[in-house]
């Protein structure tokens, strides 16, 4: 539009656009005609019984297999080298694909040490995208070697964590998150003087539904459950928390087990003893 001169626009601080002026008696300002969107089709005898397809429920989450996976994406400082080694840097790769990038990085810049080949020589690209100002780092520096395995540290450790959970092998090309992988949370705390009640969060991320699973945990359990929104979480995207009377992190873990989750994606808060336990 402002190459057209409709409006005249300029940038500012690099990734902002303002408009300061338009041209109102432009001839396609004149001629615009409001684009009218389609109305809803109103029910018909055909389609007034077809119901809206069913939420998730605990029936389908039972026996699901979920894959975690753990990508970074390179920050922007790495960019020359990402370049060098032909690789794209705003790409998500595995710490593996990652120092394997290093390696085809330090091939092409021939920076292998001849008198030890677990050395590598520090070139100014190194020197600005992966040391810093640590004692390790200004020894380093100070040799102009550092070994490969630092570096290759070094390379992961410039990055931003993203994840992926995969539902039954299905879901292969879901976007990766930002961020670490979330965790399930189990905690045990007392209420109303001695009486231990065990809360569960962070289930809808795997694929769970909190109200089947409180119904199965009632029963497995013998004592009653609730959910209600977790407090602290957004009331339009909320976190559910399912409570289930009794200390009962174990048959927990055991539903969620069914469903799919690694005991290594569960944290468990014991407060009644004051104490975390992994």
């Amino acid at each position: 539009m402002d190459k057209q001169q409709i409006v005249k626009s300029k940038d500012r601080d690099a990734n902002e656009v303002v408009i300061w002026d338009i041209d109102w008696k432009h001839a396609q300002l004149q001629a615009f005609v409001p684009y009218r969107l389609p109305k809803k089709d109103a029910p018909t005898a055909a389609n007034t019984n077809v119901r809206p397809a069913a939420p998730l429920s605990g029936e389908s989450a039972v026996g699901q297999k979920l894959k975690l996976v753990s990508l970074l994406r390179p920050k922007e400082k790495l960019a020359s080298i990402l370049n060098i080694a032909k690789a794209d840097p705003r790409g998500l790769y595995t710490p593996a694909e990652l120092k394997q990038i290093l390696m085809s990085y330090i091939e092409a810049e021939n920076l292998v040490s001849p008198k030890n080949r677990r050395l590598i020589n520090i070139n100014p690209q190194i020197a600005n995208s992966l040391l810093g100002n640590s004692a390790a780092d200004n020894a380093a520096l100070a040799s102009g070697t550092i070994p490969r395995d630092a570096l290759a540290e070094r390379m992961v450790a410039a990055t931003a964590p993203f994840h992926s959970i995969l539902r039954n092998d299905a879901d292969t090309d879901t976007k990766p998150k930002a961020g670490a992988p979330p965790k399930i949370q189990i905690v045990m705390e007392t209420r109303s003087g001695n009486k231990t009640v065990t809360k569960v969060s962070g289930v809808e991320s795997y694929y769970i539904a909190p109200q089947p699973l409180a119904d199965e945990l009632r029963k497995t359990c013998a004592g009653s459950t609730s959910v209600d929104r977790l407090q602290g979480s957004s009331p339009k995207n909320p976190v559910m928390e399912v409570m289930v009377q009794g200390p009962q992190k174990d048959a927990i873990l055991k539903a969620l087990e069914k469903r799919g989750v690694h005991r290594n994606w569960v944290d468990v808060v014991d407060k009644t003893k004051g104490k975390k336990k992994g």
